[in-house]
This record gives C-alpha cells, structure tokens and sequence, in this order.
C-alpha cells in the first residue's frame, strides 16, 4: 500500500477539524474525484490545455497595457471581462497541476512497487544462483575423490583370473558380465592378491639382502688381499727394468703417460685413446702426447666440476652488487671497478682452457714435423687446435714457408672446413653475453675449430640428447691419413715452389708428355692474395661462378720473350693436386688482352685450365701446366697474322682455322711434338 503525500493527510485533517464532518466529506469526495479524474484524463491532453491557458493568459496581459491607455468605457468592460476570464483560466491551471501532482505521486507508487517486485525476483536469483554454485562444487567434489587404492599398480583382470587360487576366482568365472557388487568384490579379491603377493616380494627382498652382505663381505677380504699384490708387483716390476731396457720395452713411460692421460677430459682421453691406437696399428712415424701442469689438472678436476654452475652464481653476485651501486652513492666508483674487474673474470673463465693438451707430432721427413695440438675449451664445449711446422734451414723462400706453415696445411683439410667458425651453435650467445663478437675475432688466441677436430674428440652438435660420444675410429683413421697425405704434398710443392721463385721450372718426370722447345721463359714467381685477385677484370666469372675462394692460395707468375710477355694469376686449392690450379692470364704484346676482350687468352685459359685425365693427382701438376703455358705463349705469339718479329719455334699446320679464327693450342706427342686446334 503507497502511502498518502503528508500535504493531503495535512489538508485532510484541517477540514475535518475546522468544517465538520460535512465538508471533510465534500473535501475528500473532492480529492477523490480528481485522483479519478487525473487518471482517466490524458496527461498529454492536459499539457496541451495547460500551454494554451498559459498562452492566453499572455496574450490577455499584452493587451491589458493598451486597454488601461485608451481609458475608454468599452475598454474597462474588456478589461474587466478579461480579468474574469483570466482567474478562471489561473483557476484551472491549478486544477490541471494539482492533476499532475495526482500524476506523479500514482507514477512513483507505481515504480516502489515494480521495484520491490524486481529486488524480490533478484533476491531469488541470487539464492538460486548460490545453490547451483554449491551443487557444482559438491558434484566437482565427488567426481574428484580418488581412493588411495587407485595408485596402486594392479596386474590386469586376465592375469589375475590366471594366476590366483581358484577357490578366490571361482565366483568371478561364472559370470559372463560382472554387476556392480562383483566388481567391487573383484577388486577387493585383486588388491587382497596384490597385499599377499608384495609381503612375499619384501621377504624375498630380505632374504637377497642378507646374501649382499655377505658377499660384500666376501669382496672387502678379497679386495684387502689384492692391496697386497700390489707391493709386491711394483717390486717385481724394479727388477725387470734391465730387461725392458734391453729389449727397449719403455713400460713405465707408457704408465706414466697412460696414467696422466686419465686426467684428461672426455673429448681428449677419446682423442688420445684412438689416435694411440691408430699409431700401434700402422706403425707409422707419429708420437702422442699430453702436456700440461699435472698438478693444475688435479686442482681443475677438484674445482671446476660445475663451471656453469659458478656463472650462474656470478650473474646473481653481478645483480647484486649493481643494487649495492645504485643504493651506495658514495662507493659507486669502488662498486664500478668490481663489476669490470668480475666482467673480465666471466671473460677468462669462459675462455679458459683444461691444463692438460694433447700433442700429435707426424714426421714425413727428418727434417719436416708437423705438430698439432689440441685444447679443450670446457665452457665453450669446443676442441681447438693450433700447428707448427719445423722447416728445414734450406727452404728459403717465401712461397715455399708460406704453404708449409702449419694454418694452410689444416686449412680445408676437409672441404670447406676453414675452422673459423664454432659448429657448436650456442658459443655466438654465450660469446655475446661476455661483449664479444664472433669467434672468428678470437681464433689468434684460442686456436681452430675444425670441423674434423670435433669429430675425432667425439663431439656431435647435431646430437641434442649426447653431444659427446665415442667417435667412430674409421673418422680418426681418415683424419690422420688425410692429414699425412696432405703434409706429404705440402712438402713436394714446397719444393718445387723453391725452385719457381728462383726463376726455375722444376723437371717433370719421365713418361709425362709436354712440350720441350718452349723459347718463353719464367722470369718471375711471387705470392698474392684475395684482395689483388678481386681487382682483375678477367676475375670476376671465376668469383661469381664461386671457383675461387678467398681461402685458396694465390700466386703471381711473369713468362716473357723478347718484346712480350705474360702475366698470370695462379690458384691452388687447398687440397692440391686433388683439385688442379686455376690460371688467369693477361698478356701484354701490342696492348693488354685477356679472357674478357679475347677469345685467344680465352682459348689459351682453356687449353690450360682443363687438363688431361692422367694428370689429375699428380704431384707435379702445377709444373706441368707451367711447362704448356709457357710453349702455349709462344704459339700464341707467332700465329699473331701480319707479325715477323717473332720466328717459329713450334710446329703447327695451320695457325688460324674455322669462322672462330681459333689457335692451335692443343699439343699431341707425335714425333718431336706439334700442336692443332681443339
């Protein structure tokens, strides 16, 4: 029930007081009536009515000014009749606002009422909505409980129909497919199994546990026995050191070295064991040894069991000490130059090598050894390797020293392994964490990362699961044979390099063809490099077509004859003779021409550059091509049309032939030897 406005039980109870019952009556009947009335009647319509009065009123009072200036008679009768119905129509917009006010308080009525009924609704809802999330809960609860006796491993229904007692399985066989109860009654039957089955599994235990002991027991008498062999083998092993000298059997330097060896790390005890093996086997001219401090290995193997373990430690004390600087503004100088001084600490430990190495030493010749030795980077994970050659006081010259220096003979040992780039993938982030750039900056000071290098010491970056495995001894065998091979052309080339940079063509053996009456001369030999090969305009097909690298060899060589001569650049790869050197040719008669402004340079790279199928691997390959370039220039010269100034000196039959005006560059032992187009 809405409760009345306080201004109507007001105006109710002074009309009951002052008039009496009668006109209480009336009065209330009268607000009866208008509470009906302002509910059957339109408020839109009253809003009409109530602007239109207020119009007319307006209107009524304009005119009023303008009747009372006239001053007539007929104007105090309008004036007068307007004034009249001027109250009447302020009568009825009093009327028409206590309608209103009728109006509005019926509307805010109405709207308690909607709104009890809504908060009564939403009050429900609330309540509702609790319970289901108390019913969810509950349900999720139920669904969730687990028996302890679901963690217990059971052996399947089959097994246990199989194996148990039948008095306890006999009322499980009877039914094809088991109720509820019986499956409950099953898995009370299997766990009771299981309880059975595991005391008599704990009593086996105890039983094997007590044979343990005793055979430990059995072990420990043995074992204090066999510590008294030991003595007495060491004594006898004193007295049969004149007989090991005699026979040259050095058995305590190969203990010492095997037992300094067992303090190698992984990769290098694989490296060492296999590289052993393979000289027993072979029996050739290699020695294998370790170097370093053995009282530094003892400490390392005591200390740096977890090297990343300390980093790790490091970075936090880092952290640290960067809030103690930040806090401390008087010490920020003193806390700056600890953090430099524990940044370069990070630097040398991730740098740092094991005090122990390994050697290789090869001998070809007396005076030519090869040595190279291996060192284990443990917080890089990486093998590294440095050389050096011993070289004979007779090599002189540059050239020769130059591919005998212990670099260029590893480099490319193995195609494209330059060891100038980590495999191990996480050595560029561990690098940059520290402020450095790529390895390639530290091979100076750290050595080689060759490829075959990790092979050989086990390393397998492709092998996520076991980066270090034992490596296959046929990886070993064909590194060190490739290694032998290549120290034993190094050599060969050397020497022949030696007597080309004295302005001598070394003598090729007998039963390879080549021409022998060249009047063309070598007149100079020197090295080169990659930079003065790019500048070559006759270069570019031979870096564009990735023919040369910037990791072959690079030679100048200068062959003349009176008013002419020919410059060309020599490239040996690395694996020479396997792969025959490139030349590129420029010849100065009458202007510079070479493979790009002329087909003859160009006929005469060819003739040259694409040797003869029995010339690949020879040993003196470089020399023999020396040898046609050489005759080859020479007919170049005199086939040139129109020119006496050189007499020949080679045996041709024609020496131009076909629309391509070719030259006959291709020399046939025939005789004493001519030459004909290709």
């Amino acid at each position: 029930m809405v409760k009345e406005s306080p201004n109507i039980k007001k105006r109710r109870k002074t009309a009951t007081a002052g008039d009496g019952d009668a006109d209480g009556d009336i009065y209330t009947k009268v607000i009866d009536f208008e509470e009906k009335e302002s509910i059957q009647r339109s408020a839109e319509e009253d809003a009409t009515i109530y602007f239109e009065l207020c119009q007319n009123i307006r209107k009524f009072l304009s005119n009023a000014i303008n009747l009372k200036r006239e001053n007539s008679t007929e104007s105090k009768l309008m004036l007068q009749q307007g004034l009249t119905d001027c109250c009447v129509m302020i009568a009825t917009l009093k009327k028409l606002n206590r309608l209103d006010k009728f109006r509005t308080i019926s509307a805010r009525e109405t709207l308690n009422v909607e709104k009890q009924k809504v908060d009564s609704t939403n009050l429900q809802y609330h309540n509702l909505l609790y319970e289901s999330a108390h019913l969810a809960s509950e349900f999720t609860k139920c669904k969730q409980f687990k028996s302890k006796d679901e963690n217990i491993e059971l052996i399947s229904i089959e097994r246990f129909l199989e194996v148990a007692p039948e008095s306890v399985t006999s009322q499980f066989n009877q039914e094809q497919e088991l109720s509820d109860s019986l499956k409950h009654q099953l898995h009370l039957a299997m766990l009771e199994w299981e309880l059975t089955q595991r005391k008599a599994q704990a009593q086996l235990c105890n039983t094997l546990e007590d044979e343990k002991m005793s055979l430990g027991g059995d072990i420990i008498e043995l074992k204090n026995r066999l510590d008294g062999i030991g003595p007495k083998l060491t004594a006898v092993l004193d007295a049969s050191k004149p007989l090991q000298e005699y026979f040259g059997l050095p058995l305590d330097k190969i203990q010492a070295e095997h037992k300094i060896a067992r303090l190698l790390p992984e990769p290098l005890y694989l490296l060492y064991a296999l590289s052993d093996a393979y000289k027993q086997v072979y029996n050739i001219d290699m020695t294998v040894e370790v170097l370093g401090d053995v009282e530094e290995a003892n400490q390392w193997k005591e200390t740096h069991q977890n090297i990343d373990g300390k980093v790790e430690i490091d970075d936090e004390q880092e952290e640290t000490e960067v809030e103690e600087v930040v806090e401390v503004i008087k010490k920020r100088r003193h806390r700056k130059q600890s953090m430099i001084d524990r940044y370069e600490e990070k630097k040398k430990v991730l740098l740092e090598g094991h005090p122990l190495s390994v050697r290789i030493t090869i001998v070809v010749k007396p005076e030519y050894v090869l040595k190279v030795k291996f060192v284990f980077r443990p917080q890089l994970g990486i093998v590294t390797v440095n050389s050096s050659m011993d070289v004979p006081n007779g090599v002189t010259a540059h050239t020769a020293r130059e591919v005998l220096m212990g670099e260029s003979i590893l480099n490319e040992l193995f195609e494209n392994d330059i060891g100038t780039e980590s495999p191990n993938t996480s050595n560029s982030y561990q690098l940059q964490r520290v402020g450095l750039g790529s390895y390639a900056g530290l091979v100076p000071k750290l050595g080689y990362v060759y490829e075959w290098a990790q092979k050989i010491c086990g390393y397998d970056f492709l092998n996520a699961e076991k980066p270090i495995s034992k490596p296959n001894p046929s990886s070993v065998e064909l590194a060190l044979k490739t290694l032998y091979k290549r120290l034993k052309s190094r050599i060969i080339l050397a020497d022949y390099l030696q007597q080309l940079e004295s302005n001598l063509i070394p003598q090729i053996p007998e039963g390879i063809d080549h021409p022998k009456n060249a009047i063309s001369t070598l007149t100079k030999w020197t090295s080169s490099n990659w930079q003065s090969f790019c500048q070559l305009p006759s270069a570019q097909n031979l870096i564009e077509g990735e023919i040369v690298k910037s990791t072959d060899l690079f030679y100048n060589l200068v062959i003349t004859r009176p008013k002419a001569s020919l410059q060309a650049v020599v490239v040996l790869k690395n694996n020479y003779p396997i792969q025959a050197p490139i030349f590129s040719l420029t010849v100065k008669y009458l202007g510079e021409y070479h493979s790009g402004n002329s087909t003859e340079v160009r006929d005469m790279e060819r003739a040259l550059n694409v040797i003869n199928e029995k010339w690949k691997g020879l040993s003196c390959l470089l020399v023999i091509q020396i040898r046609h370039l050489c005759a080859y220039f020479d007919v170049y010269l005199e086939t040139i049309s129109g020119n006496s100034g050189f007499p020949q000196s080679t045996v041709f039959f024609q020496g131009v032939c076909a629309r391509n005006r070719r030259r006959p560059f291709k020399y046939r032992k025939i005789g004493s030897g001519f030459y004909t187009q290709y």
